[in-house]
């Protein structure tokens, strides 16, 4: 028989700042499947996802003793440091890449085409967008930062912030139609 204990949140602060493996265990377990849902927002295959949870959460246990100094809602403290974590991670991912992200395009307004598909099928098309593109529309749609500050944390920009929003919004689009084309053809319309 196993006997499960419940633990405060102030005593896994406490244990983590002594580096206690089993709060940090239990912190991690606590808020593993909310910063596993951000970090899939910023990534493209759940490996990566991991990559970036893992290197989150060790930023959390560095600097918790911070936290525990300053105060405040832990699970608000550690979502702005997976967020982070993301971008310092897809920053590194953008200066890789060697696509043209300089060039604007423009994109129709077509309405709310997304408002009929599952979270699912519009997260996985999100994580199928290049890095940059990514980064940008999760930032702007999703976090709601302006593009001044997007180019700020991604080291691009407003310029550039804009024409990657205007190329994730397009292929995203492409996207939706290439799914409804699918859709169309299974059911004989």
């Amino acid at each position: 028989m196993r006997i499960i204990f419940s633990v405060t949140e102030e005593e896994l602060i406490k244990g983590c700042i002594k580096n206690e493996r089993l709060a940090q265990k239990r912190l991690y377990e606590r808020f593993f499947s909310k910063m596993m849902g951000v970090c899939m927002r910023y990534s493209s295959h759940p490996e990566q996802a991991t990559e970036i949870l893992n290197m989150g959460f060790l930023k959390v246990f560095d600097s918790i003793k911070k936290f525990a100094d300053k105060g405040g809602n832990l699970e608000a403290w550690i979502y702005r440091i997976m967020v982070n974590t993301a971008i310092d991670y897809l920053r590194a991912e953008i200066r890789h890449q060697h696509t043209d992200i300089e060039k604007s395009v423009y994109v129709e307004d077509t309405g709310d085409v997304i408002a009929d598909l599952a979270a699912e099928q519009i997260l996985e098309m999100v994580n199928e967008l290049p890095p940059s593109y990514r980064a940008v529309f999760n930032l702007f749609v999703v976090e709601g930062y302006n593009h001044g500050e997007i180019g700020e944390l991604l080291g691009i920009n407003e310029g550039t912030s804009k024409s990657n929003l205007a190329k994730a919004r397009a292929k995203l689009q492409e996207k939706i139609i290439q799914l409804n084309k699918v859709t169309l053809s299974v059911y004989g319309k």
